[in-house]
């Protein structure tokens, strides 16, 4: 990997999950050097693809700044399910089930129009147990980089977060009984209920990655807070 997609990829990072908020001025060029330790040249470069890719904005007076990616009052952001189980105080564990065709995913194919797919299916656990089962398909085309990840060390989601722009997303929240893998993986019994969360992330025109995200119904919940509004 070239110097300026790893700091592209920390850069990306610090977008995605809003330490970088929208409306950010980034540091200027050279103290952004010395963070990382590498000429001006190759920070100029990873600015530049993130420009490209319409993350930032740069101006000559006014610095540059992170693009505001809302096309609506909700702010487009996907939580990093290790960041969720550490911040309810449990131990984050993480298995990789198996890397494969999507013709093994329970997800439509065709959502991504005849382009090439990578299949993941993982398993997020809390303090040793089940907590989310993850099943995922990813457009090669969009991000070729996940051909060539193992996904054995990090899960689909936090690597997707860390290294793919994205610009829409589209989720689905529902109740259903538990398919057959997640009785195998969550360790439930036939018929028991589970919490599905469906999302489609795309840039631009390009669909990015499908997800579906099953949950024992007996341990998830979901909580929202809005700003201040005085």
């Amino acid at each position: 990997m070239h110097p300026y997609e790893s700091i592209r990829t920390e850069m990306l990072r610090r977008i995605n999950d809003q330490s970088w908020p929208a409306g950010f001025t980034l540091p200027r060029e050279e103290d952004l050097a010395d963070e990382f330790g590498v000429a001006r040249g190759t920070i100029r470069r990873a600015l530049a693809s993130l420009s490209e890719a319409g993350l930032i904005e740069r101006k000559r007076r006014a610095g540059t700044r992170v693009v505001d990616r809302r096309g609506h009052r909700s702010t487009l952001t996907i939580p990093i399910v290790r960041h969720e189980i550490e911040a309810r105080g449990g131990r984050y564990g993480y298995q990789l089930i198996c890397v494969d065709e999507a013709a093994a995913s329970p997800l439509d194919p065709a959502l991504f129009e005849g382009a090439p797919l990578r299949h993941v299916r993982c398993l997020h656990l809390s303090d040793g147990k089940p907590f989310q089962l993850e099943d995922r398909l990813i457009n090669l085309d969009a991000v070729p980089e996940a051909a060539d990840e193992t996904f054995e060390t990090i899960s689909p989601n936090e690597w997707l977060v860390q290294r793919a722009p994205y610009s829409f997303i589209r989720t689905a929240l529902r109740a259903e009984r538990a398919h057959q893998i997640d009785q195998d993986h969550l360790g439930l019994e036939a018929g028991a209920p589970v919490f599905v969360i469906e999302r489609q992330t795309r840039f631009r025109d390009a669909p990015l990655t499908a997800v579906r995200l099953s949950n024992r119904a007996d341990e998830f919940e979901i909580i929202t807070e809005s700003g201040d509004l005085l």
